[in-house]
């Protein structure tokens, strides 16, 4: 392995994002924090258009937010998740005024890395240029995800 890994899970009521990120910092880790870019590249050098960029393009061309699910294959609570919670018909219909889009952080670790995901599962809602407007890491409920998607959608 290249590089040290591991995942954190916290009580966003009780830590910030920000806390845990200096946290991480003062073991000697680096959280890998990085602007987002529309280009990155890949193990071999090449580069590869992230899909959250494609998402972007997409809402900015229908004037809708993004909805981005940040997940792995072997995440158990990402599986709940989408058994518990996007499978719920009131947070479909909220989801249905969103560009989705689910990445998975095994198959584009670089774009985890850009949006900060330092848990999963981690959801983050953008606007069509790109800034956060919401951020949940962890399980959500789904009233709780409903709500917040309706309240987003209606500014």
């Amino acid at each position: 392995m290249e590089r040290d890994a591991f995942t954190l899970s916290y009580d966003p009521a009780r830590v910030t994002l920000e806390d845990m990120y200096l946290q991480i910092t003062e073991l000697g880790y680096s959280p890998g924090i990085e602007p987002p870019d529309a280009l990155e590249s890949d193990e071999r050098g090449e580069a590869e258009v992230s899909p959250v960029e494609e998402a972007l393009a997409t809402a900015q061309r229908e004037s809708k937010l993004v909805f981005v699910d940040f997940s792995a294959e072997w995440c158990l609570a990402c599986k709940i998740l989408e058994e518990q919670v996007f499978s719920d018909s009131a947070v479909q219909e909220a989801l249905s005024s969103y560009v989705f889009v689910e990445v998975d952080t095994d198959e584009y670790p670089q774009t985890a890395t850009t949006y900060q995901v330092v848990g999963m599962p981690t959801l983050v809602i953008l606007s069509s240029e790109g800034n956060e407007l919401f951020r949940s890491v962890g399980i959500i409920e789904a009233a709780d995800l409903q709500q917040k998607l309706e309240e987003l959608v209606r500014k």
